[in-house]
């Protein structure tokens, strides 16, 4: 056994000053003020904060999803651990159904290899949207909605899908929700033109997240709250946020938190593969891409294509804007997620007994070290500890 002693320990319950971490076998063994008779690595300047899950993510440093690779994945997951993600989705988008089949069978397959941050499970983004609000999905390959379809689809993923996009006004939502939620996977609701009444209903047999809150679906009149109004004010839904300050503004932020509150609101960074790199040109699935001042937009349309921001950015900012505490928010990047994908037994929070997914941080949010089951899997300050 050894131990982690730092400034900061963020549990559910209160935050620990002056703590120590204490991890064996991969595991959190206990948190605690006393000092422990056993090896101690000394982080005393930083803070503990759970390892974040970025739910909603296409790709980073050039690499994507639909690359349909285990390396494209493999690097995806280093690069994430920089930023301070210890668990995530990686996500699709509309494309040939042939080559999403190929990206959900290749997650499976990555899942338990990966180096860095650990891949949980897919997320399905598309095809199933409507052309209103599609953004950077391509018209092309939208598709109708098919039961018999998204049974294949599970069944290439080795049933490890966590989430698919549907837009509630297509033919067959009603009955495609029953299907996907009977099956344990959760159905999001995006790139839609519903109205107030189709999205409530949809919420109700079982659709219970908002994909990127505000963006990609109907927005909010008086007379007309829309797809917006509706997840906004039904308790049921979770809502999505990309809280990079492009794609919501900060009034929008605190609207959705006085209407969510922090537990039903997920932190995604939604970023492709132009994360990390410099402004240039990029492709988005089969889309040709231009990032300027870090803000990536389709050539064709203009529209916002994914962000490059990552989860530790979104959490500070979301900070910034509330001026609370940052224990009060860090289920946004954690243990919400966690409790979604019903993992949260095992990861989500520092606590005895679940795997040590930590992070390290200083006071500027800026990641000094992330451990994934007891590993460092990313330093950036000059200690050759190992594992535990």
């Amino acid at each position: 056994m050894k131990a982690i002693k730092v400034d900061k320990v963020y549990t559910p319950d209160k935050v620990i000053e002056a703590g120590y971490i204490l991890i064996k076998n991969g595991k959190i063994n206990g948190v605690t003020t006393n000092r422990p008779a056993c090896e101690i690595l000394d982080y005393s300047t930083f803070a503990a904060i759970p390892g974040m899950i970025d739910l909603h993510i296409h790709g980073i440093a050039g690499n994507d999803t639909m690359d349909g690779s285990i390396h494209s994945l493999q690097e995806m997951s280093m690069s994430l651990a920089r930023h301070g993600v210890t668990g995530f989705l990686p996500t699709t988008l509309t494309h040939d159904f042939v080559k999403i089949k190929k990206a959900v069978k290749i997650v499976s397959e990555a899942m338990g290899q990966t180096e860095g941050a650990e891949i949980i499970g897919s997320y399905v983004e598309g095809p199933y949207i409507t052309t209103e609000h599609r953004g950077a999905h391509p018209v092309k390959y939208i598709r109708e909605l098919n039961t018999d379809e998204l049974v294949e689809l599970i069944k290439i993923s080795n049933n490890t899908v966590k989430v698919i996009t549907i837009a509630p006004e297509k033919e067959h939502a009603e009955k495609a929700i029953k299907l996907l939620t009977d099956k344990g996977i959760h159905v999001s609701m995006g790139h839609t033109n519903a109205d107030y009444d189709t999205t409530n209903n949809a919420i109700e047999h079982g659709a219970r997240i908002s994909v990127h809150t505000f963006n990609g679906m109907r927005g909010f009149n008086h007379r007309d709250p829309g797809c917006l109004g509706a997840v906004l004010t039904n308790d049921q839904c979770y809502c999505e946020c990309i809280a990079d300050l492009q794609h919501v503004h900060p009034g929008a932020i605190n609207l959705l938190v006085k209407a969510k509150g922090t537990e039903r609101i997920f932190l995604i960074s939604d970023s492709m593969a132009a994360a990390d790199l410099p402004d240039g040109s990029y492709n988005l699935g089969t889309l040709d891409v231009i990032v300027e001042n870090k803000i990536a937009r389709t050539v064709e349309t203009g529209s916002l294509a994914g962000s490059t921001t990552n989860l530790m950015e979104c959490l500070k900012n979301v900070n910034d804007i509330l001026e609370v505490p940052l224990e009060t928010i860090l289920p946004m990047v954690s243990l919400n997620q966690a409790k979604l994908l019903k993992i949260d037994h095992e990861v989500g929070s520092i606590e005895c007994g679940k795997k040590a997914n930590i992070v390290l941080i200083d006071c500027q949010f800026k990641v000094q070290a992330t451990i994934v089951n007891g590993e460092f899997v990313f330093r950036n300050i000059h200690k050759e500890y190992g594992g535990f």
